[in-house]
């Protein structure tokens, strides 16, 4: 499977983040699915009592499994929450003029930022960096320990 169209580069996606025409709601919805191993719909169903930002955490519940993990973040993401808060103590935590914000906003809005890319393409190429990292450290591994790849 080509998965060339899937991928973002760091370049398009602090791009994508610096954008100020973009909402910040929508900036820190990118921003934890390039930082973090949640889902899309798993963000954007987070209330303001699951941002635990002393901790620098979120509570997530699984989209798949339906339980609780936490998903760190951040010290950018962090301030960014912080301000999307304010003094709300309750309801969404991300929304726009005054409603939660909703998948298709967030996926058409990083289409025009990047060129067409995916939203999806920021959880995608974490996890291709991350099983990249994996392989790259067993090379090593093994080149240290005397085996060959």
């Amino acid at each position: 499977m080509d998965t060339t169209n899937l991928l973002v580069t760091e370049l398009e996606v602090d791009t994508a983040l610096a954008d100020q025409t973009v909402p910040s709601a929508v900036r820190a919805v990118w921003q934890l699915l390039w930082e973090s191993d949640v889902r899309l719909d798993e963000v954007l169903a987070l209330d303001v009592p699951d941002a635990e930002l002393d901790d620098r955490l979120v509570v997530i519940t699984d989209a798949k499994e339906s339980g609780l993990f936490d998903a760190g973040v951040s010290v950018p993401a962090a301030a960014l929450l912080r301000e999307l808060i304010g003094p709300r103590t309750a309801g969404p935590l991300f929304t726009l003029d005054g409603r939660r914000l909703t998948k298709a906003r967030v996926a058409a809005a990083f289409r025009a930022a990047t060129g067409g890319r995916t939203v999806h393409a920021l959880r995608f190429t974490r996890q291709a960096k991350e099983r990249s990292a994996v392989r790259l450290g067993s090379v090593a591994a093994d080149r240290h320990e005397g085996r060959t790849a």
